[in-house]
Order: C-alpha cells, then sequence, then structure tokens
C-alpha cells in the first residue's frame, strides 16, 4: 500500500470515528436534555395541585399515583408497537416522535385546570413519548457492536445526569415562574434538543436484510419471534429487576431517612438524591465502561448484582445519615453500572434490524417496574423497612448467582452473524 493510500485510509477511518463520536453524543444529549425536561417538574406535581384544588396532601398523592399508573399502563401497551413501527421506519423518526411529542404532552401539564386531569397529560405521555429507548434503540444502530457499550454508557449517563439536574433547576424555574412557568419551560425543551437531532444525526439506513439485492425492493422484516430466546428473556428479566428494585429503594428513602432524623428529613432526601444521582452518572460514564466490558459481562454483571445485595444490607443497619447516604450512593453506582452493559445484551441477543422491537419490549418492561416498584415500597413501608432493605439485598445476590450460572455473551462471531441476518 502506497502511502498516499494510507493516508487516505487513515483519513477516512478518523472521519468515520468523528461521525460515530457525534452521533453518540447528539443522542446522548437528546436522552439527558429529556430526562432533564421531565424531571424539571415532577417532583412538583403534588405541590402543582394542590394550587389546582386538591383539598389534602393524600388528595393530590392520589391523583400523581392514578396518573402513574395511566402513564406505565398506556406505555407498556404501546411500547413494544413503537419498536415495531422504528424497524419498519427508521428509529431516528421514533427518537424524533417521542421528543415533539414530549412537548405536546407537557404543554397539556401546563394548562390543566383540575387536580384530575393530570392523568390526562400522564396518559398521553405513556402513549406518545418513551425517548429513552428511542435513543437507546437509535445508538444500538448507529455504531459498530465493538463501540455499543462504550457508546451506550454515555447516552446512560446523560440520562442521568438530567435527572439530577432537572429537580434543582425546576425548583428555581418554579420560584422565579410559578409551577405553570416552569411546566412550559420544560415543555420547550424537548422540541429544541429534537431539531439538533433532526440536522446532526444521520437516518438510520435500511439494512441488506430489509431490502433485496435483485430488485431494490423493501421486504418484509422477518418476525420477532426468530429473535426470542432464553437469554434475550433472561436480560429482559435483569433489566425489570433492576429498574423495580431501584423504584422500591426511591420510594422508600424519605421515610427511611425521616425515621433517622425526622426534622431534617425534606433536606437530607434532596441531598441524598442529589448524591445518588451524581455517582449514577460517574458510574455509567466513566467506571461502567472501565469494569464492564465487552467480553467479560456475565461476569461483570453477576459481581455487580452481589455486590449491590451486600450494600442493602448498609442501609438496613445504617443508624446515622451518613452511614446512609454512602450505602445510597454506592447502591446508585452499582445499579447504574449495570443499565449500559444491559442494554448491551438486548442489542446482541436480537439481529440488528429488530433492535427496535427489542428496546420497545424492554420499555415495556420498565413500564411494569414503575407500577411493581411503588408496590412493594408500600409493603416493606408497611412491614419493616429493615427488613426490606435486607430482602432486596437478597433478591440483588440471588439474581447475581443467577446471572454468573445462566447468562451467556454473545461472541462477536455470533453478534456479526446476528447483524447479517
Amino acid at each position: 500500500m502506497s502511502a498516499e493510500a494510507a493516508s487516505q485510509q487513515a483519513a477516512a477511518a478518523a472521519d468515520l470515528e468523528a461521525r460515530y463520536w457525534r452521533t453518540t453524543l447528539s443522542i446522548a444529549a437528546a436522552a439527558g436534555v429529556g430526562s432533564l425536561s421531565f424531571n424539571f417538574w415532577w417532583p412538583f406535581v403534588p405541590l402543582f395541585l394542590l394550587d389546582l384544588g386538591a383539598k389534602s396532601d393524600a388528595e393530590a398523592v392520589f391523583w400523581v399515583s392514578v396518573a402513574s399508573i395511566a402513564q406505565g399502563v398506556t406505555r407498556l401497551v404501546t411500547g413494544p408497537l413503537w419498536g415495531v413501527l422504528s424497524d419498519k421506519f427508521g428509529r431516528k423518526i421514533m427518537l424524533l416522535r417521542a421528543l415533539y411529542f414530549g412537548t405536546g404532552t407537557t404543554l397539556i401539564a401546563a394548562f390543566i385546570m383540575e387536580p384530575w386531569q393530570i392523568a390526562i397529560a400522564f396518559g398521553f405521555q405513556g402513549v406518545f413519548s418513551g425517548f429513552i429507548p428511542a435513543s437507546v434503540a437509535l445508538t444500538s444502530v448507529s455504531v459498530p457492536d465493538s463501540k455499543l457499550n462504550s457508546s451506550l454508557s454515555l447516552v446512560t449517563g446523560a440520562q442521568y445526569l438530567g435527572s439530577t439536574l432537572g429537580p434543582a433547576l425546576g425548583a428555581a424555574m418554579a420560584i422565579a415562574f410559578g409551577y405553570r412557568g416552569a411546566i412550559l419551560v420544560a415543555a420547550a425543551l424537548p422540541s429544541i434538543i429534537a431539531t439538533v437531532v433532526l440536522f446532526v444525526v444521520p437516518a438510520d439506513k435500511v439494512t441488506p436484510s430489509e431490502q433485496s439485492e435483485e430488485t431494490g425492493e423493501k421486504q418484509e422484516l422477518e418476525p420477532f419471534s426468530k429473535s426470542l430466546s432464553l437469554q434475550f428473556a433472561l436480560v429482559i428479566f435483569l433489566f425489570f429487576t433492576l429498574f423495580t428494585l431501584t423504584l422500591l429503594l426511591r420510594q422508600v428513602t424519605p421515610i427511611a431517612l425521616k425515621a433517622i432524623d425526622p426534622d431534617s428529613a425534606v433536606a437530607i432526601s434532596g441531598l441524598t438524591f442529589t448524591v445518588g444521582g451524581l455517582a449514577s452518572a460517574l458510574a455509567v460514564i466513566v467506571a461502567g465502561q472501565k469494569f464492564f466490558k465487552q467480553g467479560n459481562l456475565r461476569t461483570a454483571l453477576a459481581i455487580g448484582a452481589m455486590a449491590t445485595g451486600g450494600a442493602h444490607l448498609i442501609l438496613a443497619f445504617a443508624d446515622t445519615v451518613p452511614l446512609f447516604v454512602v450505602g445510597f450512593a454506592v447502591i446508585s453506582l452499582l445499579e447504574a453500572a449495570m443499565i449500559p452493559p444491559t442494554n448491551t445484551l438486548i442489542a446482541a441477543n436480537v439481529s440488528r434490524e429488530r433492535r427496535g422491537t427489542a428496546f420497545g419490549i424492554a420499555g415495556s418492561a420498565q413500564a411494569i417496574a414503575f407500577m411493581a416498584g411503588p408496590i412493594g415500597a408500600a409493603a416493606f413501608v408497611a412491614l419493616s423497612l429493615d427488613l426490606g432493605f435486607i430482602v432486596i439485598g437478597g433478591l440483588f445476590l440471588g439474581l447475581g448467582a443467577l446471572l454468573f450460572t445462566a447468562l451467556r455473551e454473545p461472541a462477536p462471531k455470533e453478534q456479526a452473524a446476528a447483524t447479517e441476518a
């Protein structure tokens, strides 16, 4: 190879690498801003409903619960549908759909006049939004499989960063412009970042298996049932379990902190969640990429699950606020670090052209988790928080054992075959 040819090849490789990096950053920004937008106003929804006429704290929380169930049920039903459509028409289109509709559904919340109407806003969000599964699906077909775990780590890290910064920024906006003003600001953010994605992120191409080489006509996708396997089911179960137990812990944490320090529970809860959010972002962006590497995901996930189980024992026996905050931060770090490799395995266990459907199913599993987590939290609060933390720790230890014995990471050649299928 001549020096000129080698130089051209190196330049082409550098351009391709820059394109991957630019695409991943843009999708990560979409996930981060979308998450920030939702968390901009979600924390003060009960207070907003009190302003709208809810007669008590209990009534306000009741309507938030009804709205959350409406969102969960609609997302459970529509998640796989959006996934199938993304495989047929493109994952970028689905991400744009989720972000632009996210603006519309948030505007509904901004203009409601009665507490019960928040359920309408959340219901429409469940139907039309879902930017996280869409962003993960688009990432999974926009970069080579060798870069999948690191790219998904960046996208997930941006999501956690957005959810960490959102409440603080939203509170500042609510103080300055009122609850409706803050919600209106939140509504504008998804459309702004969607426009960036529209012009920066290239459209995902139709794969050769979706198009006839002889006629050039588009062929029907193979049935998703051909991609189903016990390994895929196991990874979806892992995804569901991680979100369920994470949400359960977040629900009971303010109550646990109130038991330790009744006078400062609100301030300490805010501090705890902020520290946990920063630990989560740090985990997926930095620590996760160093420890959870493709090729050793089974062992790393099993160790991560068992370590998370052990960390829950810290909470069970924590009798001081600093010890509880440390335990919560460690758990947040470990749980967050396990999300990108779990998404990587979801993608690796299906053909490349059916990854939209796969992450639609994952989105439905997450919707079930959003309902199961609070139910479990209510049960533990009614019985015993300390016992609850021990039970969660035992569940994570059992999950680690299951992963170590049953999980199998597809070999690179198997992933390549699935991509070409």
